[in-house]
């Protein structure tokens, strides 16, 4: 039986690569894209079966890129997984620590390892993603300049870790997410994720979460989003359980009614 094609951003050792290979295990092939955009394009256009994003960091916050390309394209939201992330600071042999001036990686990366790097006096240079700057720093060894990225990365593209776990927090996490252009099938540990625009008018928020609240489902995350009209958002809810339970799917429809546009993102089972 043929594997799965799952897309992610980045070039191999990305901490996408892991977190597609943690969701998928065996059954799934992980296919490297340049960008964001380019996964999702991907997976609507029926090039690969799946693609995996990143949505938000226990540091740095909402990748609010992912979040917007959620809301632009018709796929379903599959799975999720939270991701333990430990950065390195990876350079070329011989190579000091204290001799670094610069580190190029993603810029959720950087935001990670801010005061690390502050501290050192290391100028950040953002990047596409975390393994294509270890790869840079591999192939063109720029003068005093390091990559951030893994551990993986660093085996992969032959270069020393000068400091392992620089992210500001010991608990450093990031949320992927997968998604298809197929709805997932669901079961326990199960998270329901919705878009909405309501009216701007008093309790019109209130109502929305109300209808999940009196039925004891909890809002997991609440998130706007902004949209091309001034003062105007889409709200991005995460609610615990699945769409197939009463509960849920009576809760659904008492929101709806409230909104001017609704949306399920996706209901589906979270991993670990």
């Amino acid at each position: 039986m043929s594997r799965l094609r799952i897309a992610f951003q980045g070039e191999r050792g990305a901490y996408g690569e892991e977190a597609t290979n943690a969701l998928f295990g065996p059954t799934g092939e992980a296919v490297p894209l340049s960008s964001f955009r380019a996964v999702f394009e991907a997976v609507a256009q029926g090039r690969v079966d799946g693609g995996v994003v990143p949505v938000e960091n226990s540091i740095a916050g909402s990748v609010t890129e992912n979040v917007d390309l959620l809301l632009e394209f018709p796929l379903s939201i599959t799975g999720e997984l939270s991701l333990p992330i430990h950065h390195c600071l990876l350079a070329p042999a011989g190579t000091a620590l204290a001799d670094v001036e610069r580190a190029l990686s993603h810029p959720q990366a950087l935001a990670q390892c801010a005061g690390f790097l502050r501290q050192r006096g290391i100028t950040p240079v953002a990047e596409a993603d975390t393994a294509g700057s270890a790869r840079r720093v591999a192939e063109q060894r720029p003068p005093r300049t390091a990559a951030i990225a893994s551990r993986t990365a660093a085996g992969l593209y032959g270069l020393t870790v000068l400091q392992e776990g620089i992210e500001d927090a010991p608990d450093n996490h990031t949320r992927f997410v997968a998604m298809s252009a197929v709805p997932a099938q669901q079961g326990p540990r199960s998270k329901t994720a919705l878009a909405l625009t309501m009216e701007n008018v008093p309790g019109a928020l209130y109502r929305v979460l109300g209808a999940f609240a009196t039925r004891g489902l909890g809002v997991q995350r609440l998130e706007p989003r902004p949209l091309k009209r001034p003062g105007e958002y889409v709200f991005c809810l995460d609610v615990a359980g699945s769409r197939e339970e009463p509960a849920m799917a009576e809760a659904l429809d008492e929101a709806a009614r409230s909104c001017r546009s609704f949306r399920v993102l996706g209901s589906y089972r979270v991993a670990g």
